[in-house]
């Protein structure tokens, strides 16, 4: 019996465990993506990833098939469906094939390792995601991450630069949130390594241990810095920086574990986060709320912070602001929740 709760409050994050892992796996240009079930599962995520990408005003094919279990299937066993998928996926010559498990199979037993582990002259790998089984988008997201890491290929010698892991692929902010931190980094004159896994081909995954630190876009629970620092050795950094305070204590972590002198950067932030309060003096005295529109976890403290940075009055009643479903990231960020603010007070 599945003993997890009922999640009765949601997310733009939660949802199917197979989306989740879709949401990394399909990323990876050169691979071709499973999803071992019914075709329905295949192709409620096709539609779903076409129609947020294009609120992103970005239009781009999926490879992506389903081994389209049947009726027989379902009680004779799929694996003889996924076999006959992994021959179609391999006729379109991928580097890589991930195959994605869905409820159906993983209840009735099929033994999709099994199926994985034959040769066949490309790696074909396993990403666990049966959703009512326990799972939720967040599981199938780190399963997938774990799993794809396999393609990674030791490396005894570092060249300096940074893994920025797990993006969410499906986030509206994506490519602003990862110049953001690119940004950052390129004040500590440090590169990006990879983007795990974002539009990348296997062969920069298997670059992956070139790298000198990981950054996490969000690790809440710590699962998955703990599983990439024990796989790979790589010191980590749990997620990108939320807040004026907490940009500036990344620059100083990414320094002091990437062996570069922050001192330079962290006075250059600090002047740019001066004037950035000097260019919304216009709030200053300004009376807000806060209100999440029902989302939960949000953390108000980083509101908070850059309420007060503003002189912006924070209290139970008066105007509403609302706040941004995901957390601004660096100092360009917070301009552009700012700028939010701005236009819902004057409106």
């Amino acid at each position: 019996m599945n003993s997890n709760p009922l999640h009765l409050n949601t997310s733009r994050f939660e949802g199917c465990t197979v989306t989740g892992a879709l949401s990394v796996s399909a990323f990876v240009n050169d691979a071709v993506s499973i999803v071992h079930g019914p075709a329905g599962c295949s192709h409620l995520n096709m539609n779903l990833f076409h129609t947020t990408l294009l609120q992103h005003n970005t239009f781009r094919f999926f490879d992506i098939i389903t081994s389209g279990m049947d009726e027989n299937d379902v009680i004779f066993g799929g694996e003889k469906a996924l076999e006959e998928s992994i021959t179609t996926a391999l006729e379109r010559s991928p580097k890589a094939i991930f195959v994605i498990s869905t409820c159906i199979p993983e209840t009735i037993g099929d033994d999709i390792l099994q199926v994985c582990a034959k040769d066949r002259g490309v790696p074909v790998i396993p990403i666990k995601s049966s959703g009512f089984l326990g799972g939720s988008f967040n599981e199938g997201y780190e399963s997938a991450l774990t799993a794809l890491l396999n393609l990674a290929e030791p490396r005894e010698r570092h060249d300096g630069g940074v893994n920025i892991v797990g993006e969410k692929n499906l986030e509206f902010e994506v490519e602003e949130n990862f110049l953001e931190v690119e940004r950052l980094l390129s004040a500590l004159n440090l590169d990006v390594n990879v983007r795990f896994v974002r539009d990348v081909d296997t062969n920069d995954i298997r670059n992956f241990c070139k790298g000198d630190l990981n950054v996490m876009r969000d690790d809440q629970t710590g699962n998955l810095t703990r599983h990439f620092e024990k796989t790979t050795g790589i010191p980590s950094i749990g997620s990108f920086p939320t807040g004026p305070g907490n940009t500036i204590k990344f620059l100083m972590r990414v320094g002091e574990l990437c062996g570069v002198d922050s001192r330079d950067a962290v006075q250059e932030e600090l002047a740019l986060q001066e004037e950035l309060a000097a260019d919304f003096s216009d709030l200053r005295g300004e009376m807000i709320t806060f209100d999440s529109f029902g989302f939960q976890n949000t953390d108000a403290l980083i509101f908070d912070e850059v309420a007060r940075a503003i002189g912006i009055r924070v209290d139970d009643s008066g105007t509403v602001i609302p706040v941004p479903m995901g957390m601004p990231v660096g100092t360009t960020g917070l301009r552009h929740m700012l700028n939010q603010w701005r236009r819902f007070i004057h409106a």
